[in-house]
């Protein structure tokens, strides 16, 4: 954690901001997830891409008078930035379409650490599970600043972004997400985010489940590594580092498609797991 105190801050409204779409299939999931939610005080915004399916009916069904801004946008970081410039909460974060929060507690745990604390920004660890949020294979986050080696070779970044509640008064001083970055534009966010402040909470209980297995490109996955190469090495890090880390992932993922193209999937479950209980 970083420096302690009080605050101050009593019952604030957190924002919880949530990108669709066409969205429709896991979006009815994410929805009850927040209104199980034992902290009330919440802002659930929306901002769709104009979905053509019934993702806007499903929004509707749940919120009376939901909180929605619908318009094309020119990726999915811009509409961050028009989430990040029309949350009304004093506190700020994200929840993926498809994600659901780890428990009803999860937004009460935020809560307590901005009531509690003298923070700017609360984070968390999340847990990835398959399609179907049954089996857990992987385990992303860890504490701003004290990321070891061997936590970079199990995730090229220890940020977590769906975990990371800030206050909006930090949210102005970092600026918006940089559209020049296609995949990992959060990655640099976060980093400019712990450039200008120190005062965070970092939570061992996990905040969200995360649904990995939506089916990301090969061509994807190599243009997020060399994105985060770039902004890594842009905020200072150290080139031998960086060419180590960068060099293990891109095998190791080449590995996994070749394994995929040959139908081989309990031997990518088996790896899974190892990993997993390395990490821990």
């Amino acid at each position: 954690m970083g420096e302690g105190g009080d605050r101050g801050m009593e019952n604030p409204k957190i924002t919880i901001i949530t990108c669709t779409l066409n969205s429709e299939k896991y979006l009815g999931e994410n929805i009850e997830s927040v209104k199980k939610q034992t902290y009330k005080n919440i802002e659930h915004l929306f901002i769709d891409g104009e979905s053509t399916d019934d993702t806007i009916n499903i929004i509707k069904t749940h919120y009376q008078n939901p909180s929605l801004i619908v318009g094309q946008d020119k990726c999915l970081f811009d509409a961050f930035n028009k989430g990040l410039n029309n949350a009304q909460g004093e506190i700020i974060g994200f929840l993926n379409s498809d994600d659901i929060l780890f428990d009803n507690q999860a937004i009460e745990r935020i809560a307590r650490a901005f009531i509690n604390n003298e923070i700017d920004y609360y984070c968390s660890k999340m847990i990835i599970f398959d399609k179907e949020m049954k089996n857990y294979f992987a385990i992303l986050g860890a504490a701003p600043h004290q990321q070891t080696l061997r936590d970079q070779l199990y995730s090229s970044t220890y940020f977590a972004h769906p975990t990371y509640y800030c206050t909006k008064e930090i949210i102005k001083k970092v600026g918006e997400f940089n559209l020049k970055y296609k995949i990992a534009a959060d990655i640099d966010w976060l980093y400019r985010l712990e450039k200008i402040t120190n005062k965070f909470y970092f939570d061992e209980q996990p905040l969200v489940k995360f649904r990995g297995e939506g089916g990301t490109s090969a061509t994807k996955y190599f243009l997020g590594l060399k994105e985060e190469f770039i902004i890594r090495k842009e905020h200072g890090e150290s080139l031998l580092q960086l060419f180590v880390v960068y060099s293990y992932h891109f095998l190791r993922r080449a590995i996994r498609f070749i394994l995929e193209k040959m139908n081989l999937k309990k031997i990518i479950n088996y790896i899974r797991k190892v990993l997993i209980t390395l990490k821990k």
